[in-house]
């Protein structure tokens, strides 16, 4: 009875890591990536980001050439394309999520916000998981809390 249910756990541990596996990479603007958006198709970015799904553990990567920053900004800011933020300065960084939320991102250089280089991109639910009532424990992954549930399993089936 003890192996099988040590099997049990251990299928558990596998399922949560394999499920923190499934995190994937976006390249914002896939193959055209970061910049001024072509033909002045003011909604290029918003038309890339609407038919992507965001979860928490999957990143964005801002890939440019030429001059340009990737700057996540309040959405007053972007909605205005006031240019003070957390600036990303260089080529090729990301941007992991760790919670359901809204981000916002413009180019802080001279028009490229203008002219439509800023992304909304909406995380799980879009609502942040800092503004609720749960508080840490929400942004709690089912793989996370499963691997430690089945690491607890198996500790306490080694002393029945």
């Amino acid at each position: 009875m003890a192996n099988y249910v040590g099997f049990i756990g251990c299928m558990m541990v596998v399922f949560a890591l394999v499920r923190g596996a499934n995190a994937i990479t976006y390249t914002v603007g896939d193959s055209y990536g970061w910049a001024v958006p072509p033909n002045g198709s003011i909604d290029f970015y918003a038309n890339w980001a609407s038919n992507k799904t965001f979860n928490i553990g999957d990143e964005v990567v801002f890939n440019w050439n030429g001059t340009h920053t990737a700057t996540q900004v309040p959405k007053p800011y972007y909605d205005n394309c006031t240019k003070s933020g957390l600036v990303l300065a260089s080529s090729g960084l990301g941007v992991t999520f760790n919670a359901n939320d809204t981000l916002y991102f413009l180019c802080s250089v001279d028009t490229h916000c203008e002219l439509g280089q800023k992304v909304t991109l909406v995380v799980g639910d879009g609502i942040s998981d800092t503004n609720n009532d749960t508080g840490a424990a929400s942004s709690l992954t089912v793989g996370v809390l499963c691997a430690f549930l089945s690491a607890m399993v198996v500790f306490l089936l080694n002393y029945i």
